[in-house]
């Protein structure tokens, strides 16, 4: 039996983390959330990636787009995906976007990217690039938003949190503060 990939996707999200139908929504401020749809849509049939940064302990107050570079990953023999089905945020970019906002005060409060095609959740595409070797988050404090895109068309976003007591991400959608 052959199954499209976007069925393929949905199978894979059952592995991985979804959000959580009965828990409140994340509330991410309009301006945050308006630029990172944009940048998905534009970056769309390809996933896009970027940071949110704020002051810790707040929300996030400006949105860095990055490149993706999976492609260049992919061409080096580095990575067996396109940049259609995975992201890779260019390393220049987020040492930068890091320097940057540390001298601010701010630090990132959310590492983003887009699915194509599929819906969002945390695939364990995304878990492998978000943990460390020991389990732990390698951006401790940084949330993660995934959102999807299909047929060029932001269709839901979703917010995975770590929690400590668990050692595991929790998901939630997401919604416009007003």
């Amino acid at each position: 039996m052959t199954t499209s990939r976007n069925e393929a996707s949905e199978a894979a999200a059952q592995d991985a983390v979804t959000p959580d139908p009965d828990a409140a929504p994340a509330s991410l401020p309009r301006a945050v959330i308006g630029e990172v749809f944009a940048h998905a849509v534009e970056c769309y049939p390809e996933e896009c990636c970027g940071l949110a940064l704020g002051l810790p302990g707040s929300v996030p107050e400006r949105v860095v787009r990055c490149t993706n570079v999976q492609n260049r990953q992919l061409s080096r023999g580095e990575s067996t995906l396109d940049a259609s089905r995975a992201f890779w945020i260019d390393e220049r970019e987020l040492l930068e976007a890091t320097r940057s906002s540390e001298s601010e005060g701010q630090g990132i409060l959310v590492i983003y990217h887009s699915h194509v095609g599929s819906a969002a959740y945390f695939s364990q595409q995304d878990l492998r690039g978000a943990l460390g070797a020991d389990g732990s988050p390698l951006w401790p404090g940084a949330a993660q938003l995934v959102v999807s895109v299909r047929d060029g068309v932001v269709r839901e976003a979703a917010l995975f949190e770590w929690d400590d007591g668990a050692r595991a991400y929790r998901g939630r959608r997401v919604e416009e503060a007003a």
